[in-house]
């Protein structure tokens, strides 16, 4: 019995051994299409064409790696919107290899790979003619690859639907810090169908902040320097009725101490998709915001807003462009220190330092110029003499000691530089320089002077109430081993005023190296401090989808 038992084991020992020696079967990749989950069309009019809308699908590369080869076979099945919807491929974006028949459109893609725009394809879709106000129906997208699976995606296609209209707000455009207004939120649902919920969505830029807090409301960072707060409300909202926010449930606008030039964007969408966002059963305040049936009609105004801006409810509304509104604000009295940042770099005559120049903007108020589109501050840098610009960043310009342009970007004695549209506040925003030492001049010093552009240089910006902090001295040491020149003299720095920044005259190479080049050894670069990521960009999250949700900000956080 033991001899059998011992056997026994030894044959389950060999078997798990080849068992863990059997290499896994790696799982085929899964390649999803993405589209939107649903469409509303226009009902097919009594008299002319009918309206079109246009949907994108895109199958869309996940890996592994950046390409996928084979044949991809992509079907759109069109057999259960007979009936309810027409359509076909857009001619204005014409897709290769692709058929089309009553029930099926067949396309076929050799391979797959990251950021290859032949990935997606464009149809245009319209109420079928005979549909009925509310028939429905959906086009299936699915697809075949071998070695690989795809993830299909489903829109239900709907004839008629919610036509919501957000009425406009009359705010106070004048406001000061600790402002509180009211916000009554109003809208008309002016099309043939009913929206089964709403979400209600305001976009503000950093000065500005709801006041109240719902439990049916969520909110959001949405990109560092725009809050997304979205309320979503469940109900029947009726075609040809208007509707307001509940007496028990009003909305506030506040002003804070970071404000100068912000907006407000507001708006409502019908039958929002379902986001991850969606605030959690257990309440956090006990209240929710609720919307009644409006007394009077909310009166019908055209969008303040670009058509293509306005696109967020443009699945789920039939006219989304009358959707969304926004409305800017100008704080007065507005304040903020910006401060000039420099550095200390330190080698010997042929080295190469680094050295992070710039400023930071100390606050309260966080400065945007999303409206104008212009830098929101300059830096103005003068070097010592005796070094040298090896390489310089692409926003700063190489000018003379007078301030006038030149030719020659590298090795220039002055350095315009530009920021973006948008700081925050706590963080520098500086500028990496690398130079060179030439030569050992006594008693040399540069400077970095930060201030509103002007022709030549820069001037106090109007809401910054410290001009002592603009202008840092900008020294780089020079170690032993290398002799002073007695002969040269040392550079003067520009000092802020109404008028362009004094001129300089320092003493520089004629010599200017490549671009990018660096010469020598690197050396410290007298400076630990980085870059802001000035928000350029969220110019589009301003004006972008507000169905993101929003972020609660500390005034110390760009």
């Amino acid at each position: 019995m033991d001899k059998r038992i011992s056997l026994l084991a030894a044959a389950g020992l060999a078997t798990l051994s080849l068992s863990a020696a059997a290499p896994a079967l790696a799982a085929e990749p899964a390649f999803p299409l993405s589209g939107p989950s649903a469409q509303v069309l226009q009902p097919y009019p009594d008299t002319g064409a009918p309206k079109e809308r246009s949907l994108r699908y895109a199958l869309d590369y996940v890996g592994p790696g950046n390409s996928f080869p084979g044949e991809f076979t992509i079907t759109v099945d069109l057999s259960k919107v007979a009936g309810v919807a027409s359509v076909r491929l857009d001619p204005a974006k014409p897709r290769p290899n692709c058929t089309a028949s009553a029930t099926a459109i067949v396309c076929k893609q050799q391979g797959l790979s990251v950021g290859n725009g032949t990935n997606s394809f464009d149809l245009l879709v319209s109420a079928a003619q005979g549909s009925k106000n509310g028939a429905s129906g959906a086009i299936a997208v699915t697809g075949t690859v071998a070695g690989a699976s795809v993830t299909p995606v489903t829109t239900k296609m709907t004839v008629g639907g919610p036509d919501l209209l957000m009425g406009e707000l009359k705010l106070k455009a004048d406001v000061a810090a600790g402002l509180q207004q009211d916000l009554p939120l109003a809208f008309a649902n002016r099309g043939t169908l009913a929206a089964k919920s709403v979400a209600l969505e305001l976009g503000t830029s950093a000065g500005l902040e709801p006041v109240e807090a719902y439990d049916n409301c969520v909110r959001r960072d949405s990109g560092g320097m725009v809050d997304t707060t979205v309320c979503l409300v469940e109900g029947e909202f009726l075609p040809g009725e208007s509707y307001r926010l509940s007496p028990d449930s009003p909305l506030h606008l506040k002003t804070t101490e970071r404000a100068y030039r912000d907006t407000l964007r507001y708006g409502v969408v019908p039958d929002p998709a379902p986001s991850k966002d969606v605030p959690a059963d257990k309440p956090a305040t006990g209240k929710k915001l609720m919307l009644v049936k409006a007394s009077a009609a909310v009166p019908v105004t055209e969008s303040n807003l670009d058509p293509k801006a306005a696109r967020r409810a443009e699945d789920t509304d039939l006219n989304p462009r009358d959707n969304e509104r926004s409305f800017d604000f100008d704080a007065k009295g507005a304040q903020a220190d910006f401060e000039a940042v420099t550095a200390s770099p330190a080698g010997k005559v042929g080295d190469t330092v680094v050295a992070e120049l710039g400023f930071r903007n100390k606050g309260p108020a966080w400065i945007s110029h999303l409206r104008s589109g212009e830098s929101v501050a300059r830096t103005d840098i003068v070097l010592p003499a005796g070094v040298q610009v090896t390489d310089a960043p692409r926003n700063c310009r190489g000018v003379n000691a007078d301030g006038n342009d030149r030719t020659e970007q590298l090795g220039a004695p002055r350095y315009f530089c530009d920021a973006g549209l948008f700081v925050g506040v706590g963080h520098p925003s500086t500028n990496r320089f690398v130079m060179k030492i030439e030569k050992a001049v006594a008693n040399a010093r540069g400077s970095v002077t930060v201030g509103e552009p002007v022709a030549g240089g820069t001037k106090l910006h109007a809401f910054d109430p410290v001009a002592g902090n603009t202008t840092a001295a900008l020294v780089v040491e020079v170690k032993a081993g290398a002799s002073p020149s007695p002969s040269a003299s040392a550079s003067t720095s520009p000092s802020p005023s109404p008028s362009a920044s004094a001129s300089v005259t320092p003493t520089t190479s004629s010599g200017a190296s490549a671009a990018g080049g660096t010469g020598g050894n690197l050396a410290s670069t007298g400076s630990s401090v980085g870059p802001i990521a000035l928000a350029a960009a969220a110019a589009v999250a301003v004006g972008g989808a507000l169905f993101v949700g929003v972020r609660r900000r500390s005034a110390g956080r760009a």
